[in-house]
């Protein structure tokens, strides 16, 4: 088993109102996409002044190319969504949105201030160490 981080920007993503209104969404992949499988672990990032994590998913389909978006009504650009891009299929094992584990509480912990995604935010999807997942599943779980 692998450990993701998928990162949603809400720029372009209803990425709250679709964790709150799904139990499972499709997701960017636009690394990794020989490498991340079905069983796998995924922490759900959101960019911007909020951010930090807000759901932890598994992955529950390989990824593939979707011929139409089945979350389409979540994206505020649909030139944003990259359909020639495979997705995976997440499931939400547990939705963090009262209680986010925000990237300015993730910079003072020993083990998740080293995230990748605090470091180099510039992508879509992030490798989490197993004890970087261990560490989140400790405190929100």
């Amino acid at each position: 088993m692998a450990y993701w981080l998928f990162q949603g920007n809400p720029k372009y993503y209803r990425i709250l109102q679709a964790i709150e209104e799904q139990e499972e969404l499709p997701w960017l992949v636009t690394r990794y996409s020989k490498e991340i499988q079905v069983g796998d672990r995924a922490l759900i990032w959101m960019a911007g002044p909020e951010a930090g994590i807000y759901a932890i998913a598994e992955v529950t389909k390989p990824p593939e190319i979707y011929p139409e978006l089945p979350d389409g009504q979540y994206w505020l650009m649909s030139d944003q969504a990259k359909l020639d891009k495979p997705r995976v299929q997440l499931r939400f094992l547990r939705k963090l949105l009262g209680q986010p584990l925000r990237r300015h509480e993730l910079k003072q912990d020993q083990i998740l201030r080293d995230l990748l995604v605090i470091r180099a935010p510039n992508s879509t999807n992030f490798r989490v160490t197993e004890e970087q997942w261990q560490r989140v599943y400790s405190l929100k779980g």
